[in-house]
């Protein structure tokens, strides 16, 4: 029958089947992936070239890198099962299943390689690898396939039963022709037959194995097993094995040095060149065990139905005499007597003897801390709720109702002390019943005793420090460096106590002094031992973290609890039972040989996996060359390992980023930095095990500068600064050559309104009337007219250097001019300001003035008769001037003008424009005039100049 069918056949026979204890003799394991294929069934086992795991099952092919398992699946399988795991040259691992379909799984794809036809398929299906590389599959015919999928070659064996392919070095690939009891071979691309030499049952199929070099074949009908020597091609067959009837045989796996059998029956049978002509034991029998595979660091997997995949990293080790699942085993004592005495979770006292468990005491109603015994003795004390004393002579109880027990030491064999929360009871047995009392000097709690046999010193560890008592009942504190001291934990030996201190380490008391301290170092850093025994000049001690052997300078020897395949699983309690060592843990009792030396440590190796960048997975082998934004980088790595996974440790750093390593544990294989900065960085990595370093692996990348951080940026940003600066000094030196140009106009626009009111013909004229005034004797006129005509010339010239004056102070120079105007003209002319009651605003100095003078000179001076001039100022948003006279108008004015060619030139339209335009710059306001001719009937009779002005206001 065909191994894959066999395996589900005897799932079914397996469900019947109950459960029992696992056996001390065999070794000891931990078990992979139990959550992951509950329920599932595990077929297949193998190693890739990466070292990572790919399990074949009845919910199809799994990939396993040490951290996370992945279902892995191709859209052509007709089924989800997988069978019989081959590897190829070219690293290439292919299967098959129910459904004549063989695949190859390369890389981490799997595709479909060559689907059989109903001419060459079988009932069974067997795949194994030629010398030349090609896969051969057996079925009815054994076909021959080259990497391509191209069949090169084919043997017709429809006839004859085809037996498991079995490669033989120096000879080929044989398989053994049942019916014809031939070998037939292939070999350097084609095929031979043998007769084979043997007597054997008609039609038994031989299948193959080799034990440490020794080839070995078995009839999978009768269970015979066999000798082979492939020189004459003869089976000499060997005594008969019963275990290999019992189990009914169908299913060999080799792993070197063994050879593994297993059945219809749950377990395993270990096969060696030493025992395989000797009946063996079944190995764990909890399991049905579907496949043995070993793997390159050595570990065996054994692949079950339901339970996942057990591991056993080292054949010496041995498993637990029971696991105590229902009721685990908190304390343990060995008994010279009675064996080993176990105290469970549940208060229950068991005797453990000649693989024989008995129950002394199941009363209990709390878990059992620690037993208590004599070497001499006949009392066990042990605390359940109450205090118990065992007599093992009577095989009866006595109970202390008194205190909870923390501690308990013999002075003798009938006399003893028992450690409680509210002090310490002194017992001492008579022969007929216990005489009980309190130490008055110790009314502490206690947390652990010792006793000196030599000095009859009592020693407490108790909740006020450490203590010791003499005979007469004196007490006295022992010191160090006059500090109080707190230990946990004392045990006697050669002549001195030994006191296990969290901070210190191991104390060494001589009668009331410490006179030494042991240092046991774990990690670098000093162990918080919890519970310590000295066993041949070693240090035994256990705490939180595990279980360990120091020498008696406190350099660590070897870590129990790795070596013996417990990492994982509290320790409890330990004991001596002669030499034999035995512990109790969360898995279970277990035995330790201390005398077993860990095969030496090879270098571990370390690998990078997986990087993201930005959350988002790239390959490993891509350029590390990223974008700016790309600044979160996380890298996943691993040590392939499985049975140092609790020593390993990856050692990590970015530079130039980071100095000083960093340390992770073997579960935290994740390494993430969420906001690098641009630059360039080389990741370190290395896994180091018990002191022992890998390689370092390194991985190189480059953040980018952001766009504004690259040098042509820079460059560009330099050069467009200098360019804007360049822009803007030229237009600020414009501007200011406007500024320039129009303060000058507007400089010389006043002075030619100065001009204007200063010019000769004025200031003759203005003088000529202050003459005249003289000449007539009118003192007090020519007086008055003398300063107004001052005042014109002051005002002028302090208005002259402002840019604005209050509009008050216009109107006063324009009433001065006027005044002084009016002189000239004499009676026949009269002028008119309205202000309409403005005030507060600011307006241009000598502004009014020209345009005043304009009708003067140009509409007044020509007229015959009486002559006005009325002016108007009205304020809106802005300021509103309106100059009105009954002049000869502007036509005939300029006639005038052409005809005469004065030789007083006045402030003409084009200056008073020109300096409109100035002011609208200067002051950024709309500053205009208007002319408007006035007529009567159709005659001039006049000239209207409407002037707006920008103001500022004051307030």
């Amino acid at each position: 029958m065909n191994t894959s069918k066999y395996i589900i056949v005897c799932l079914v026979l397996f469900q019947f089947l109950g459960f029992t204890n696992a056996h001390a003799n065999q070794p000891a394991y931990f078990v992979l992936g139990e959550s992951q294929f509950r329920g599932v069934q595990i077929y297949d086992v193998i190693q890739d070239k990466d070292l990572n795991y790919w399990f074949a099952t009845n919910d199809g092919i799994f990939h396993f890198n040490y951290y996370q398992y992945e279902k892995i699946d191709c859209d052509k399988a007709k089924s989800n099962s997988g069978f019989n795991f081959v590897m190829g040259n070219d690293s290439s691992i292919y299967y098959h299943n129910l459904n004549k379909q063989v695949f190859r799984i390369k890389g981490r794809e799997i595709s479909l390689f060559y689907e059989l036809t109903e001419a060459e398929s079988g009932a069974d299906i067997s795949l194994a690898i030629a010398d030349d590389g090609n896969l051969l599959i057996g079925a009815r015919q054994i076909i021959v396939i080259n990497n391509d999928g191209v069949v090169v070659n084919r043997f017709d064996a429809s006839k004859s039963y085809i037996g498991e392919p079995y490669y033989l070095q120096g000879m080929g690939t044989m398989y053994h022709l049942s019916q014809l009891d031939t070998l037939l071979v292939y070999a350097k691309g084609s095929f031979t037959t043998h007769r084979l030499n043997a007597r054997i049952t008609p039609n038994s199929v031989m299948k193959f194995f080799n034990l440490s070099g020794v080839v070995y074949a078995i009839g999978l009908e009768d269970k015979q097993h066999y000798r082979f020597n492939a020189e004459c091609l003869e089976l000499i067959a060997l005594p008969k094995n019963t275990l290999l009837a019992k189990i009914g045989a169908r299913r060999i796996y080799e792993t070197g040095e063994e050879a593994w059998v297993a059945g219809t029956l749950p377990g395993v049978g270990l096969f060696t060149n030493d025992n395989i002509e000797k009946g063996i034991e079944l190995l764990y029998t909890d399991y049905l065990i579907s496949n043995v595979y070993k793997d390159v660091e050595g570990n065996y997997l054994l692949s079950t139905f339901d339970k996942g995949v057990l591991v056993i990293p080292n054949l010496q080790v041995p498993d637990v005499i029971a696991s105590f699942n229902d009721d685990p085993i908190t304390a343990i004592y060995a008994d010279k007597d009675m064996g080993l005495l176990l105290g469970s979770s549940k208060g229950k006292l068991y005797s453990y003897q000649n693989n024989t468990l008995t129950t002394i005491n199941d009363q209990g109603k709390r878990p059992i801390e620690a037993i208590y015994g004599h070497p001499e003795g006949d009392f066990i004390i042990f605390d359940n709720s109450p205090i118990r004393v065992y007599s093992k002579a009577t095989n009866t109880i006595t109970e202390f109702t008194v205190g909870s027990l923390k501690s308990a030491v013999f002075a003798s064999a009938t006399q003893f002390y028992l450690g409680t929360n509210m002090g310490v009871i002194h017992c001492i047995w008579n022969g007929n019943e216990f005489s009980i009392s309190h130490l008055d000097s110790l009314r502490q709690r206690i947390y652990s005793l010792g006793y000196h046999p030599i000095t009859k010193l009592l020693y407490a560890a108790t909740s006020s420090g450490l203590y010791s008592v003499d005979t007469t009942g004196i007490e006295r504190p022992i010191l160090l460096n006059k500090e109080e001291l707190y230990p946990n934990y004392l045990h006697y030996y050669g002549g001195k106590v030994y006191a296990a201190d969290k901070k210190r380490g191991i104390l060494i008391i001589d009668v009331n002094q410490v006179i030494g301290i042991i240092k046991p170092i774990v990690k670098g850093k000093v162990a918080a031992l919890q519970k310590i025994r000295i066993y041949q000049n070693t240090i035994i001690g256990s705490n939180t973290n595990g279980f360990f052997q120091f020498d008696m300078e406190g350099k660590l020897l070897k870590s129990i609890h790795n070596e013996f395949g417990f990492s994982l699983k509290k320790v409890m309690d330990f004991t001596f039972q002669g030499n034999d060592f035995w512990v109790s843990h969360a898995g279970g009792i277990q035995q330790i040989d201390l005398t077993y030396t860990k095969p030496q440590l090879t270098k571990p190796l370390i690998r990078v996996d997986n990087i993201w960048v930005n959350d988002l997975a790239i390959d490993f082998s891509a350029a590390g060359k990223f974008e700016s934004n790309q600044r979160k980088i996380q890298f996943s790595v691993s040590a392939p390992t499985l049975k140092n996974r609790e020593t390993i440790r990856y050692h990590h750093r970015l530079t130039p980023y980071e100095k000083e390593w960093n340390t992770n544990s073997y579960e935290a294989n994740q390494i993430t930095y969420n906001a690098l900065a641009p630059g360039q960085y080389t990741l370190e990595v290395k896994a180091e095990n018990e002191g022992l370093e890998s390689e370092v692996v390194t991985y190189s990348f480059n953040i980018a500068p952001p766009y504004y951080a690259t040098w042509w940026f820079i460059t560009g940003l330099i050069l467009l600064f200098l360019a804007t600066v360049y822009i803007l000094y030229r237009w600020q030196i414009g501007i200011q050559r406007r500024k320039s140009q129009q303060e000058n106009d507007l400089n010389a626009s006043k002075l030619t309104a100065i001009q204007s009111q200063m010019n000769p013909h004025f200031i003759f004229n203005s003088l000529n009337s202050i003459q005249d005034l003289i000449l007539k004797g009118d003192v007090e006129q020519s007086y008055s007219y003398i300063a107004t005509f001052s005042s014109l010339i002051r005002r002028t010239l302090s208005h002259s250097e402002k840019e604005f004056i209050d509009f008050e102070q216009e109107i006063k120079l324009i009433e001065i001019y006027l005044s002084l105007e009016k002189l000239r003209f004499k009676k026949d002319f009269t002028y008119n300001i309205e202000t309409n009651d403005i005030g507060d605003i600011e307006v241009p100095p000598m502004l009014i003035q020209p345009f005043i003078e304009n009708a003067l000179l140009h509409g007044l001076l020509h007229k015959e008769g009486h002559k006005t001039i009325n002016i108007n100022f009205e304020l809106t948003e802005v300021l509103v001037c309106t100059i009105e006279d009954n002049g000869i108008g502007r036509e005939q004015a300029k006639e005038i003008k052409e005809r005469q060619r004065p030789d007083h030139e006045s402030f003409s339209g084009k200056a008073i424009r020109t300096r409109l335009e100035i002011l609208s710059s200067v002051f950024k306001g709309d500053f205009q005039c208007v002319y408007q001719d006035l007529y009567d009937y159709g005659e001039p009779s006049g000239t209207r100049v409407i002037i707006t002005i920008p103001v500022k206001h004051k307030f």
